[in-house]
């Protein structure tokens, strides 16, 4: 009865964890629209958000790459795509500095950590693989395909057009797939951070394992050398 009783509590709180993940992007919406008065420009409260969701998964597999030798691989992989990513949203931004930055910086982002990838690529492959089992996966999965899929599609001009005709208004697709994107990186980013914090957690259980039985070791040493 007690361990049904806690899969029940730990499904419910699973699902009331993912309701408030759904609905995040729409509250985020509603404060641009109705709080701000913004239209979902490039500096709304949705756009920056996203951005700093892509910080927090970048810098979540960077701790990872430093905590965990054997997840390096991956996790420099894992923190260049999506840093890639970061710097292709800030495109505005590299363009003040001359037009068509941001390529230059993804080009020499994304070869600097495949390069290191593959240098030890028999770890990375170990290191993807035990990610792609786990459960985070999934849910980056499904992240990244309402990315750069459904979002793409969803937000196509003509879909819109063939929708509301003459009554088109640009800013309504806008706020429809930023939302959209805004509810992938949320799912990519929690995705990320659970992992990397299963796995670095794992590696202190297994340290602290580790020292219990070296002093358990070393006692029993002692008071073999002390009958003695």
């Amino acid at each position: 009865m007690e361990k049904q009783r806690h899969i029940l509590l730990a499904h419910l709180g699973r699902s009331a964890l993912l309701a408030l993940v759904m609905a995040t992007p729409v509250a985020l919406l509603y404060a641009d629209i109705q709080l701000l008065g913004d239209n979902v420009g490039e500096w709304s409260l949705v756009e920056l958000t996203q951005l700093g969701f892509l910080v927090a998964t970048v810098l979540a597999f960077v701790r990872l790459a430093r905590a965990r030798a054997d997840e390096r691989g991956f996790a420099v992989l894992a923190a260049g795509f999506f840093g890639c990513m970061l710097i292709r949203e800030l495109d505005a931004v590299w363009d003040l500095l001359f037009r068509g930055l941001w390529s230059i910086l993804v080009a020499a982002l994304a070869a600097a950590s495949l390069g290191y990838a593959l240098r030890q690529r028999q770890a990375t492959l170990d290191a993807t693989a035990r990610f792609l089992r786990s459960r985070p996966a999934a849910v980056m999965t499904i992240g990244l395909v309402l990315l750069l899929i459904y979002s793409r599609l969803f937000g196509m001009t003509t879909l819109w057009h063939g929708l509301l005709a003459e009554n088109y208004v640009r800013v309504f697709k806008n706020a429809a797939e930023e939302c959209t994107e805004l509810l992938a990186y949320t799912l990519i980013m929690a995705s990320a951070l659970t992992y990397a914090a299963q796995r670095i957690r794992e590696q202190r259980r297994a340290g602290a394992r580790g020292h219990a039985r070296a002093g358990a070791a070393l006692l029993q040493a002692r008071r073999a050398s002390g009958r003695h």
